[in-house]
């Protein structure tokens, strides 16, 4: 095992469409830029982003669900069409929430899993708090412009990087379009968010909008092993925006290129070990660590390019990628 220790740096003032905007790096937390971050102010359909984290984290994606009355109740908006009595799996109204932005589906999936819109909401706001999201308060799971339901880029930024450890929720937020079922009727929803076209490199996360929140977007872009988290509330050029303060973000961090070498010892060969190797690539401004999994000896015969291992490369907390320990030799 072995520690990298890059520096880090902060972005200097880029000029944003944005009221509030911030970019951190997912891994560390570490802030590259920020404008008016701490503002409390509407989110939109953003929220739907917490409301789908925890349904992705509930372990009941495989569940189906009634459609009732109280789901549909006051839901107006952008929606995916649900009906009372209609069933859909909770997978499927996560897809609905996420890419449509369908309210109902957001509801849907509060009232199954909290009993009701307003216990889920307690759930989201303690959900919150262990995020550490100190200036955030839910008052619905899709969206309002009334009363205190409110963030802060800041806090949505914590949500993001709490997210991209979700590996379900971000195969959802990088589709571009998705199937799902109804009521044995199957229909195609279609994600509007124009960065998954710009670069593969985006994921959604969560587009969001109303006449008093503006445009908001929450994005992430996969870099080398590391994750960009960009929030933006109230941006007439949101994806612009994004963009740009992604593209300079980007300067800061270094690209790390490592080719490991070493030796297993061998059980029934002639020679006493066996020479095996790792190597990988990422982009980093936090630490490097790679955990080495391997038996302690290696039974003969050894074939060049066999598996005798893994290492699992971690940037900061968050895990990158897993990278087999082969053989560089053969031996009998």
């Amino acid at each position: 095992m072995f520690i990298l220790l890059p520096c880090c740096c902060f972005a200097s003032e880029i000029g944003v469409s944005a009221d509030s905007a911030v970019v951190t790096d997912a891994g560390t937390g570490k802030i590259l830029f920020e404008k008016n971050s701490h503002k409390r102010r509407p989110i939109a359909s953003t929220t739907k982003l917490m409301t789908c984290l925890i349904a992705c984290e509930s372990g009941k994606l495989k569940s189906v669900v009634t459609v009732t009355d109280e789901m549909l109740y006051g839901t107006e908006g952008t929606l995916i069409y649900l009906k009372t009595g209609d069933t859909v799996s909770l997978l499927d109204l996560v897809k609905g929430a996420m890419l449509a932005s369908g309210n109902d589906a957001a509801n849907a999936i509060a009232v199954f899993l909290g009993g009701s819109v307003r216990e889920f909401v307690k759930e989201m706001n303690a959900r919150a708090n262990e995020i550490g999201m100190n200036d955030t308060t839910f008052v619905t799971p899709s969206r309002l412009d009334e009363g205190e339901h409110k963030s802060t880029a800041y806090d949505m930024s914590l949500l993001a990087s709490q997210a991209v450890t979700n590996s379900t929720l971000m195969q959802i937020a990088c589709l571009t379009a998705t199937e799902i079922t109804v009521s044995g009727k199957v229909q195609t929803i279609y994600n509007h968010n124009k960065l998954l076209s710009y670069d593969k490199n985006f994921v959604g996360l969560k587009t969001g909008f109303t006449k008093k929140a503006g445009r908001c977007l929450v994005s992430a872009y996969r870099y080398g092993g590391s994750v960009i988290v960009t929030v933006t509330l109230s941006a007439p050029d949101d994806w612009n925006d994004h963009k740009t303060l992604v593209n300079a973000a980007k300067k800061w961090y270094k690209r790390i290129s490592k080719n490991q070498t070493l030796s297993i010892n061998t059980v029934g060969a002639v020679k006493n070990s066996v020479k095996v190797a790792y190597s990988y690539e990422c982009c980093t401004l936090s630490d490097v660590t790679v955990k080495e999994y391997y038996y302690p000896f290696a039974y003969a015969p050894v074939t060049k390019g066999q598996i005798l291992g893994r290492a699992d490369v971690y940037v900061g907390k968050v895990f990158v990628q897993t990278i087999d320990i082969i053989a560089t030799e053969g031996i009998t």
